[in-house]
Formats: structure tokens, sequence, C-alpha cells
């Protein structure tokens, strides 16, 4: 039996009849009955005219010939032996190929038609039907602008090349794929069509081409691509980049990666800009922001914890509405009433009353992952880098909160700025210095930050009494944490240590008035001792650990010891 998705003729032999005749023709040569037959034979597989047969044949030919590359107009008429002119008179027929697919103009603005510039790539779709001798089944390229990377890396190709005209070669193609994401967003963020802003959008559009080359952008060099080399014009685009006064500064699009002087300073894409770019995949090329950590649910030990009663209620309740069922219909309620979504957790008091721990078990019961914030980390002695740390803190909780909606059975992260006193704290007079100005600005960035808030948020600090107005009326849980009772260090000591007796707990309990945290510390050095010694100590040994955890504390003694 025929199979039916054979050419029913050998497609090769007949491509190389009419090669052998076109080569060098200058596309005059005498027809042979062989030639015929093979042009009648490939006009009806192709599909095409005898013309785009021809241009076709060529451009297999001259991919043979030369290990693979792309040719242009000045190559087939090479092959052809004629003038450029007389390759050109057959655009149409070049034309009807690329609509076909059977090839590819990636350097034309319009990759369907014939442009000043050209580079046609045969399509391996083609080849395979070619070499194999079968049917043609080419799918065709949708011209709907999905392969982004793609389309930048031509805009890069046009901005970087000395071509004329480049300009408009960049504004046909915003014009073309306006619709698309990228470019309805880069045109959203700088919208004007004079002229400045058009060649701003140049520059991003070269920047978001070497981000994807896997190369910073170098300032001189795509200021010279773009703008020109006239001095005045680059020295004055030069100045508004380093005194970041740059549109593509102020709209977080770009930022430096060295900033020194004109020749050594290099810029890349913002988180901001990679998510414009990549969406979902961004993810992929963000370091995360200084001082930061991720800890996975999975990862955390259990522990129980002992609240004062008040504390436990509120407590519970937080811990209840971020179970993910809760969570989700009280974000939906609370937004259809128009109430923010986020939900933001201020956990104040002594230190070592459990804060930190609670953010961690919470975590784990309700499968949340932590985006750990380190404050001391954070916060950059350099002035100005602080500001754009907090930033991509929250851009990239943003980023995870965006992934765990990707994923099936994702939930929402927690981020969590532990011990942040020195961020929480009431706002300095700016006339304190430059450090206060610092601070201002961060603090002002993380409210403006919880105002958009749709994910969670919770603070730990020591000093609640120097809280900022402004971020208490922000915080929807204040959940305070104290010493523990009696009965609850009683409680901590026999979970801790199980083989003390209930009178001994209570009464280490009541003659020490230990932190969680502190009798913790304690715990591990008997920990320590057992690893050392191999027993366990004696009640003096305990009660010398617990005098020494308590500096400056006067010395205690346990009645009945």
């Amino acid at each position: 039996m025929a199979d039916k998705d054979n050419a029913g003729f050998n497609v090769l032999d007949a491509i190389s009849v009419l090669t052998k005749k076109l080569a060098e023709s200058d596309f005059k040569f005498r027809r042979t009955q062989a030639f015929t037959k093979a042009e009648e034979r490939l006009d009806k597989y192709f599909g095409t005219s005898s013309g785009g047969t021809w241009m076709l044949c060529g451009i297999i030919s001259y991919y043979f010939d030369n290990h693979g590359r792309t040719c242009n107009f000045n190559d087939l008429s090479s092959f052809f032996g004629c003038t450029v002119m007389s390759v050109i008179a057959y655009k149409d027929d070049m034309e009807d190929l690329l609509a076909r697919g059977y090839i590819r103009n990636d350097e034309s603005v319009d990759e369907t038609k014939v442009d000043l510039r050209n580079e046609f790539e045969l399509s391996t779709e083609l080849l395979e039907c070619i070499l194999h001798n079968r049917n043609i089944t080419v799918s065709k390229k949708k011209d709907d602008g999905k392969s982004i990377s793609s389309l930048v890396r031509k805009m890069g190709r046009i901005i970087e090349s000395s071509a004329r005209m480049k300009l408009s070669k960049i504004q046909d193609i915003e014009e073309r794929f306006a619709k698309t994401a990228f470019i309805s967003q880069t045109l959203r963020l700088i919208p004007s069509s004079s002229m400045p802003q058009c060649f701003d959008r140049m520059f991003f559009y070269d920047s978001c081409s070497d981000f994807l080359k896997g190369n910073d952008t170098c300032l001189s060099r795509t200021i010279e691509d773009v703008y020109g080399d006239e001095d005045e014009t680059k020295f004055r685009m030069a100045n508004s980049f380093l005194d970041e006064s740059h549109i593509l500064l102020k709209t977080d699009l770009l930022e430096f990666v060295n900033k020194g002087c004109l020749t050594d300073s290099t810029l890349t894409l913002t988180s901001k800009a990679k998510e414009m770019l990549l969406g979902d995949d961004a993810r992929l090329f963000m370091k995360s922001a200084k001082g930061t950590d991720v800890i996975q649910p999975e990862d955390i030990t259990p522990k129980e914890l002992f609240y004062s009663e008040e504390s436990g209620v509120e407590i519970g309740r937080l811990k209840a509405s971020l179970h993910e069922e809760k969570l989700c219909d009280i974000q939906e309620r609370l937004a259809a009433k128009g109430l923010p979504k986020g939900i933001a957790v201020l956990l104040y008091g002594a230190p070592g009353t459990g804060k930190t721990e609670s953010v961690y078990q919470i975590a784990r019961e309700t499968g949340r992952a932590i985006l750990h914030v380190d404050i001391s980390s954070a916060r950059s002695c350099w002035f100005g880098e602080s500001e754009k740390i907090v930033k991509r803190i929250f851009t990239d909780y943003k980023q995870m909160c965006r992934s765990s909606r990707g994923d099936k059975g994702g939930r929402m992260p927690i981020l969590l700025f532990n011990e942040a006193d020195g961020i929480l704290s009431k706002r300095k007079d700016v006339t304190s210095g430059n450090l206060a100005q610092v601070e201002n600005t961060i603090q002002n960035i993380i409210l403006e930050e919880m105002e958009k808030l749709d994910g969670i948020m919770i603070c730990t600090t020591n000093l609640a009494d120097n809280l900022d107005a402004a971020f208490e009326r922000r915080f929807l849980f204040k959940i305070k944490f104290e010493y523990p009772t009696l009965d609850a260090k009683k409680r901590i000591w026999k979970s801790k240590l199980g083989w003390l007796e209930d009178d001994v707990a209570l009464a280490v309990a009541k003659d020490y008035d230990l932190s969680g945290g502190q009798i913790d510390n304690i715990v591990r050095k008997i920990t320590m001792d057992e690893v050392l010694t191999g027993k366990l100590p004696d009640m003096d040994a305990l009660v010398t650990m617990c005098r020494n955890e308590k500096l400056g504390s006067p010395e205690h003694k346990i009645g009945f010891f």
C-alpha cells in the first residue's frame, strides 16, 4: 500500500534539476523536458508560482552549500548570477514563501514582508518534509507577538545597527505589537509620542535585549546607539542617568549595576522590568533582596508554646484566619466591602517571649512559607541603598505571592519583619541629619506598601511604646506578648525537662523570672552537658544556670535545697 504522506516523487532530485539550471544563469537558460517536469511537480508540491519555486530552490541550495546559514538578497543574486534588483523583482513571490511559513525573515519589522534589511531562514519543518520526501505540513508562524524575547532581540539589533530610520522601525514595531502586554506596559509608563520619549523607550528596549543576551547595558555605548554621538546630547543624557533623574530610573525600569563615570557605568533591568518582559519566568532571573531568607513550612520544627489567656485567644483567632479556606473567604468578603485585603500583624512585647517562634509555628500549621527579613542586614550603611533594598523586599514578596497562586495547592507566604523596632519607631525630625531622612523614607515606603498589601505581613518588636502612630492603625492584629505567668513557666519547664518533679519545676519558675527564650538557653546548656558528661545536672547546677541566665539578678536560694 502506498504511503499517503509520501510526496509521490523524489523532491530532492527535482530541486537538484532546477538548481543546476538556475545557478549563475541570470535567469537565462534553455528549458529542457526534465526541467519543466521538475518545475511543475515542485510548483504543485510547494503550492507556489514558478517564481516562488525558483526563489525557494535558491534558498535551499544556499542553505546546504553554506552550512545552514541564512541568506539575503545579495547572497541570492550571487547564486543566480544576476543583479540584486533582478532578485528583488521576485519580492511578491518571497512574501508568499514568508506567508506560507517556508522561510522566516527575523530582521524585518514585519516578518511576513520583505524589508530594507532581510535575512531569510529556512523552516526546519519544511526541511524535514523535503529530506524525508513527505507531503508538506508546515505550521504557519502566528503573528501574535507571543515570542516577546525574539521581538526584543530584533529591536536590539535594529537599535544597535548603523542603519538609518531605526527610530521609525521601532515605532512600526510598537504600533504593530501595541496590544502585547510588554509593549502596552512600556507605552503606558513612557506614553508620549514626542521624540525624547521614543528614544527613552528605545534605550529600554535595547537594555532588555542586553539582558536577554546575559549582558549589562553599557551607559556610554547605549546612549550613542540611541540618542546619537553629539557631545551636547550625549553629556545631557549621561547627566540625567547619573543624577538618576532619567525617566527609566524614576519609573523603576532600570537600575545601576556599577555607577561610576560615563565610560564605566552599567545598568540592568529592575525586578519590575523583568516581570514586564518575562512574566512568571522572571523569578528565574531574580536575586533575593539583601537580608532576606525563605523558610519553608516543612523545615520548621514543631514546638509547644505557652500564652497568657488573652494572648492565646488572639493567637488562636490569627491562626484560624490564616488557614487557606478561611483566608480566601475572608479576603473575598473584605474586597466585596471595599476594605483592604491584606492581613498585617504586630507581635510586641519583651524579648524571649515567643514572638518569632509563634510566627514560625503559625506558618508550619497553615502550610505557608516565610520571607524572613533581617532588618540589620536590610538597612545598608550606604545612603540611597536602604530604600532600594526595602523596595526589593516587597517586590520579592509580591513575586512569591504570584508564584504561589500559579502553583497547584500553593499558599500565600508570610512576610516577616523580625525585630522591626528600627523601622516602626516614631519618625524623626528631618533636621536631625541625613540618617533621619533615610529612615523616614524607608518608613514611608513600608507604609505605602502596607496600604497596598494583599498578602500577610507580620512584624515583631520589643519596643511597642515607640511605635509610630501611622503604623499602629495599619496593623489589623496587635498582640502583646508578656513574660509567662508562674503556671506557664512551670509548664514550660516541664515541657522542656520532663524529668523535673512538679514541685521542683514550680520552685524554679517562682524563684527565677525567666522568659521562654531564656529557659530555652538553659535547656541547651543542659543538653550540652549531657553530651559531655553523659548525665543530667543536679539541682545545684540547675540553680546556677538559672542564676547566670539573668544578668545582674540577685542570688536566689530555693528553700528546700
